[in-house]
């Protein structure tokens, strides 16, 4: 049985999660974010963050200050103290910004990592560059190194995505391989929450293999 080191609520630290070296597994369960490259226009900012689900009217603006011209910082993860940074208040400094964007994860060290799990919203969208492929965090985890990425396609319901993650990590543990693994678990949502929306969102990227457990 593998070891499980969870960092829960305040301890869900960006300075902590970025010197953290290698886990076997990484699993995030929080709220993701992709912004789309346009015009901002300061009329609207104040009402769009808050549809990401982690932070309240007004928070768009505490992000004008990053160069949203790189696709690497318009796609991340949410994490402990993200709220106070964005109502412009000052969160713990292991806390950072509260912001782990794409740019952050190329600079972690995730060479010996088998699997990442974006339990979140959205973490597989990001830029479509011609020749480049997709910029955001699914290009920002090959660039650190991890051999294997589950990431979402859409906004996902919590409820159902619990019991897809529980059924998947008990297929991992089985000896399944990765893909085969979480295409298993879909089809086991799938009898219970017949919409593809409940099920469908998730995919595999990358090595489809079993985790090695020697």
């Amino acid at each position: 049985m593998l070891g499980v080191r969870p960092w829960l609520k305040g301890n869900a630290l960006e300075a902590r999660i970025k010197k953290y070296r290698s886990p076997r597994i990484l699993h995030f369960a929080t709220h993701g974010f992709f912004l789309k490259d346009q015009e901002r226009d300061p009329n609207k900012e104040k009402h769009e963050l808050g549809a990401f689900g982690f932070a309240e009217p007004g928070g768009m603006g505490r992000l004008s200050g990053l160069n949203l011209e790189n696709p690497l910082l318009r796609s991340g993860l949410a994490l402990a103290g993200v709220n106070t940074w964005l109502k412009g208040q000052s969160p713990p400094p292991d806390a950072e910004d509260g912001l782990l964007t794409a740019e952050d994860v190329t600079g972690m060290d995730l060479l010996d990592t088998e699997l990442v799990v974006l339990s979140a919203c959205e973490t597989g969208l990001g830029e479509v560059r011609t020749g480049e492929g997709v910029f955001g965090l699914r290009r920002s985890f090959v660039l650190a190194e991890a051999d294997t990425l589950v990431m979402s396609l859409w906004k996902v319901p919590d409820q159902q995505t619990r019991e897809l993650m529980e059924e998947f990590y008990s297929r991992i543990l089985a000896g399944e391989p990765r893909a085969k693994a979480l295409k298993n678990a879909q089809m086991s949502i799938r009898y219970k929450h017949p919409h593809p929306f409940y099920w469908g969102a998730f995919i595999c990227q990358g090595d489809p293999s079993p985790l090695s457990f020697g």
